[in-house]
């Protein structure tokens, strides 16, 4: 046998050990599965992306996502043990810290709010007249939801009340907004999209009064966070659901970047989740949004919106960093 027979009969070798060395490695990393509860919304896409493009699969994780109609049912049922995981406002672990329930937040979904708040064409209000809401009924999916909160903050600012001023009323998810306002139970509704373009330019019943994904909102409400994905404490206390939603992080971190590159990503999922929508509709949300997928949580913006909410009333002591936001899940923000 020739010395070049013999030089490529070892190159084929160590080929196909470097081959199973990474089969094995592979399967080594099989984590199991872990179920998330979200809300179907586009800050929700991602966790979509990071299914349907293997980013998940490729993490070693097996995931299970089910919809709940608001982000605070999703979170009541990450809390209750119901699953792994849910996806809510970095807001509401401010709440959680002071209330005593310890979570943390995985990863970041959207580094801003998603909401609109929207008023009926007949209550004859103009955008920015947060002021002409006194007296009238405006919906928010549930209380203490995250839509809860902002309306409540924005309202604050403009010097309303809204336990005194005006009538906050649970309408729900999605599908119950333009009902509402439609058959006159509110005069304005916190919604998100696809609602907010279905309302404002396909049925034309609505107007915007308040775009918290914009620049131009009120200064408490400026440089606050969206949604994150969360786990409690608990479930984060055991080696083997650290690594799950360490991988989780490393997951939804690679989505994330994906979409800022190619928003088109999330039309599939919003057509899934909004079939009735025009496609020219879903791809001018996909564009609006794609720019707002983010990982990352500072230590600069949790000190601010802890100090928003303490001034709105919304918690009675200062939330650390250290509070919702794990290192050992930070790390995995790359």
């Amino acid at each position: 046998m020739t010395s070049s027979r013999r030089s490529l009969i070892r190159t084929a070798a160590l080929a196909l050990c470097a081959m199973g060395a990474l089969q094995m490695s592979y399967a080594q990393q099989k984590l199991g599965s872990a179920t998330l509860s979200v809300v179907p919304s586009t800050s929700a896409v991602v966790l979509y992306v990071a299914r349907d493009e293997g980013f998940f699969e490729r993490e070693g994780l097996e995931v299970k996502i089910t919809e709940f109609a608001s982000g605070a049912e999703a979170e009541r049922a990450m809390v209750a043990g119901a699953v792994d995981m849910g996806g809510g406002g970095v807001g509401t672990t401010l709440l959680m810290a002071n209330q005593g329930i310890k979570a943390k937040n995985v990863v970041l979904l959207q580094k801003k709010p998603i909401f609109t708040l929207v008023a009926s064409n007949r209550a004859n209000l103009k955008p920015g007249d947060l002021k002409g809401l006194k007296g009238k009924t405006v919906g928010v999916s549930s209380p203490g939801s995250l839509s809860d909160l902002f309306f409540r903050i924005a309202l604050r600012d403009a010097g309303l009340d809204p336990d005194k001023d005006l009538t906050v009323v649970a309408t729900g998810g999605l599908a119950a907004h333009l009902p509402a306002l439609q058959a006159g139970r509110v005069d304005a509704q916190m919604t998100w999209e696809p609602s907010t373009v279905t309302l404002t330019r396909k049925e034309k019943v609505a107007t915007v009064l308040l775009d918290l994904r914009g620049d131009d909102v009120p200064a408490p409400l400026q440089n606050l966070l969206g949604s994150s994905l969360q786990a409690t404490d608990k479930w984060l206390s055991t080696p083997a659901n650290l690594a799950k939603a360490q991988a989780a992080a490393r997951a939804i971190t690679k989505a994330s970047r994906a979409i800022n590159e190619k928003p088109d990503l999330m039309v599939p999922t919003l057509q899934r989740m909004f079939p009735s929508l025009a496609p020219d509709l879903l791809t001018e949300i996909a564009r609006v949004e794609a720019p707002a997928f983010s990982p990352l949580i500072t230590k600069e913006a949790v000190d601010h919106m802890s100090k928003v909410y303490r001034s709105a009333g919304l918690t009675k002591s200062d939330v650390s960093y250290a509070d919702i936001v794990d290192p050992r899940l930070a790390a995995e923000w790359k």
